[in-house]
């Protein structure tokens, strides 16, 4: 790959290059941070804003491709303004080479240059030019690839005109035909050519004409409008049996789920009801205190640091309370002695990945064994395996809506799964740790002197939303959505699927906010007050407000 192709693929849209972890951990120089925002390609930095243009200093990627007229740029100030304020940037309208800099010139108002200062670093956001070249791949409607497409004609004077278009994989084939006979031509019978032609110009769809046969007997006339509405209905038609659901044979899996759904839910008003049970998973110890005030059946402990937990166990046991571990998400090669510490704790594990779960199972003594989310179970069958390799209860997939968690409960047994109805749903966990870039001048936990013990942090969205960050023993972060997401819509088909457990987990909730949501969720499950009071109580709660986020189910009801 070239240098001008590098750019291009930078152009199109980049928040910044750079080796990242491949000359080792330095969490100073892995993200920039300037900017949440396309940046595009840097262009230089600003020597002197003059009255009507601003004077910059080529950067080395520059000579590859060249500012022009008509590009897009923006001044980034980050050195001194606030990221909140709005960055100027607007197009080009001057392009004047003076000596080894370039005056840049901009159209009338366009540009406040008193909001620009020497040292700005100039990017070029947007290239017409390269826009143009990639058109042809972007524009709407241009498909990635094109579906072999076969086409059979009969055309004979004085018949009705009738044509079939098959597709090989899947096969699928539609027939369609003329209104009305073909009169005989006057001047230019249809042809092969004609036929190839006009049936061929596919344009947006997903087909290309590969083969065609034509049957034409006599001198048939039939206008190119004709042909051009045949080829529509045709690929129309394949366009919807393409977009229908595969006839199934025999008992697939899905079908069994739907059956002991349909079962399931009708035999649930016939049979005891087990008492739900509420798990709390906290991450603090003025949480944990709130916690153990709230006598959950287990309490789960995510700490950053794994050493400080005996302590904590000792008081879950001691309350009575079943005491539980989260594993960090991610385990790579070296870190073996976590799976060694975690088997010596003497409590339940709460399982973040497929490598961990292996690991502890080839233990003399396993512990008590759940999976969480993070383990991506979202079907009976992927359910089932886990729980055959000994795990005493899962947590399905966020990818999974409300109703179908019900129908995960009832197809693998509601007592089998443990739902989350109340948490800051996990957005991604990284490898670069905010702590470590922010508040310290260090390059790794060697030497950043870990801070993710003393400090709080959340990233501010553009919308003045706060995501809390937390960081795990292995020195990566998660970043959590905002807003609380809650189960309130969804906890009455819940519990009338049988589901018996549901865990409320705490990010950064004071003690009293614990206290709180744990005894609004109490007072839903037991009976005593409905949904939507719940929702509003949260409401008041959460901060950033209140979500269904991935539990929404689109149908409104189920």
């Amino acid at each position: 790959m070239t240098r001008e192709e590098e750019l291009r693929l930078e152009q199109v849209y980049s928040r910044g290059l750079g080796a990242y972890f491949l000359n080792g951990t330095d969490h100073q120089a892995l993200v920039r941070g300037r900017a949440p925002r396309h940046r595009g390609v840097l262009m230089g930095h600003v020597v002197q804003v003059l009255s009507n243009a601003v004077l910059v200093a080529h950067a080395p990627t520059a000579a590859s491709a060249p500012l022009k007229p008509g590009d897009g740029v923006v001044f980034d100030a980050a050195t001194w303004r606030s990221p909140e304020e709005p960055e100027e940037g607007g197009r080009v309208y001057h392009v004047t080479p003076v000596g080894r800099l370039l005056e840049l010139q901009f159209g009338y108002d366009a540009v406040d240059l008193r909001r620009i200062r020497a040292g700005d670093w100039l990017w070029r956001t947007h290239d017409p030019a390269l826009e143009r070249a990639a058109k042809p791949f972007t524009q709407p409607g241009a498909p990635v690839r094109r579906q072999a497409l076969a086409v059979t004609v009969t055309a004979h004077e004085g018949a009705v005109l009738t044509s079939t278009w098959t597709l090989a994989h899947p096969a699928l084939h539609v027939t369609v035909r003329s209104p009305a006979p073909l009169a005989r031509a006057q001047n230019h019978a249809l042809s092969e050519a004609t036929l190839r032609e006009q049936l061929g110009r596919l344009g947006t769809t997903p087909y290309a004409l590969t083969s065609l046969e034509a049957d034409i007997q006599g001198a048939p006339f039939a206008p190119s409008a004709l042909l051009n509405t045949l080829r529509r209905e045709a690929t129309d038609a394949l366009a919807l049996l393409q977009s229908q659901p595969r006839p199934v044979h025999g008992t697939s899996p899905d079908v069994a789920l739907a059956a002991a759904l349909a079962d399931g839910l009708r035999a649930t008003g016939t049979g005891p009801r087990l008492a739900a049970q509420l798990h709390l998973l906290v991450r603090s110890p003025a949480q944990l205190e709130a916690a153990l005030a709230a006598r959950p059946a287990s309490l789960t402990l995510d700490y950053l640091d794994f050493y400080g937990l005996q302590s904590a166990i000792e008081q879950v046991q001691a309350a009575g309370i079943t005491a539980r571990v989260a594993s960090p998400r991610i385990l790579k090669p070296g870190e073996e002695r976590v799976v060694a510490f975690l088997g010596t704790l003497g409590c339940a594990v709460l399982v973040r990945s497929t490598g961990l779960l292996y690991a502890l199972r080839q233990a003399t003594a396993p512990p008590e064994l759940y999976g969480d989310f993070s383990l991506n179970a979202a079907n009976v069958l992927t359910a089932r395996t886990f729980l055959a390799l000994g795990l005493n209860r899962l947590t399905p997939t966020h990818d999974l809506n409300a109703a179908q968690v019900t129908a995960l409960a009832v197809g693998v047994g509601p007592e089998l799964l443990e739902v989350v109805a109340y948490q800051h749903l996990p957005v991604f966990h990284t490898e670069h740790c905010v702590f470590c870039r922010l508040l310290s001048t260090g390059t790794s936990y060697a030497d950043c002197g870990r801070p993710c013990e003393q400090h709080q942090v959340a990233l501010q969205d553009q919308q003045g939303r706060v995501h809390p960050v937390l960081a795990d023993v292995g020195c990566r972060n998660t970043v959590f959505g905002a807003e609380a997401q809650a189960a309130h819509r969804h906890l009455a088909a819940w519990r009338a699927a049988g589901i018996v457990h549901y865990r409320l987990e705490f990010v950064h909730e004071t003690a009293a906010e614990v206290a709180q949501v744990t005894a609004a969720f109490r007072e839903v499950l037991d009976g005593r007050m409905s949904g939507g009071d719940l929702a509003q109580k949260l409401a008041r709660v959460a901060p950033h407000g209140l979500t269904e986020g991935s539990l929404f189910v689109p149908t409104g009801r189920f």
